[in-house]
């Protein structure tokens, strides 16, 4: 009997196993997360260290003028940060609650690129004015430090629109809290530990050691909010 010729099947290549990490694009958005979590510890810590100004006001042109260039660095600085890492961090938050805490999840992700926005445009005007207002190219001593000190007592309109977008980025925040704790896909510390931060923000003063502390805190905890939805989704 003659042996049955041979047929070449064609070659399949089996599909690789899915990793647990993360895929590449959370990845990204998790290294945006770290790193602008870590520059708002570091923005609070040099505030810390170098206050601007004297107390609790707001600095008068001689504290400005000695160091204007800085001045605005740091405010740009501070208000690129924010932006960039509350609105990453919010789209984190987002995803990891699909389903249970959905909604807390979208409104809040809403109000934190919502304040994000106004509050980038605020510290930006404040920067300007700032700066501008005190260049001694256009402005003589007297004449600037008179625009700089009219300028600070108009508290309402220098700081409506700064803190009342950082107040809808807090309030999203804490929205964001709530939804991760209804949706259960990371530790409760997390949600727990994030709101506690957002609160010690708002109510502490930016410029003691426990200000600092609540700044560390809410800096981890949105590090590790961006760190567990790199975690949740396989490439």
């Amino acid at each position: 009997m003659s042996a049955a010729p041979s047929v070449a099947l064609p070659h399949v290549q089996a599909p690789p196993l899915a990793r647990p990490g993360g895929n590449r694009g959370l990845a990204l958005l998790f290294a945006v997360i770290l790193v602008t979590g870590v520059s708002a510890f570091a923005v609070s810590f040099i505030s810390f260290v170098k206050p601007i100004g004297a107390g609790d006001g707001l600095p008068d042109y001689a504290s400005i003028a000695s160091d204007r260039g800085y001045l605005w660095a740091f405010f740009v600085t501070a208000a690129v940060q924010l932006i960039v890492g509350a609105c990453a961090a919010a789209l984190a938050a987002w995803l990891l609650a699909p389903d249970r805490g959905a909604r807390w999840a979208t409104v809040g992700g809403s109000l934190v690129w919502l304040g994000a926005a106004i509050y980038g445009v605020g510290v930006g005007g404040w920067a300007t004015v700032y700066f501008y207002g005190t260049d001694p190219a256009a402005l003589d001593p007297a004449t600037a430090g008179r625009l700089i000190d009219h300028v600070n007592d108009d508290t309402a309109r220098m700081l409506a629109v700064p803190i009342g977008g950082a107040l809808l980025v807090a309030l999203g925040s804490l929205l964001l809290a709530v939804a991760l704790w209804r949706a259960r896909t990371v530790p409760r510390w997390v949600p727990a530990l994030g709101a506690l931060g957002t609160l010690g923000t708002i109510a502490l003063p930016p410029d003691t050691a426990a200000g600092l502390a609540g700044e560390a805190l809410s800096s981890a905890t949105t590090i590790a909010i961006g760190y567990y939805a790199w975690r949740r989704y396989p490439r």
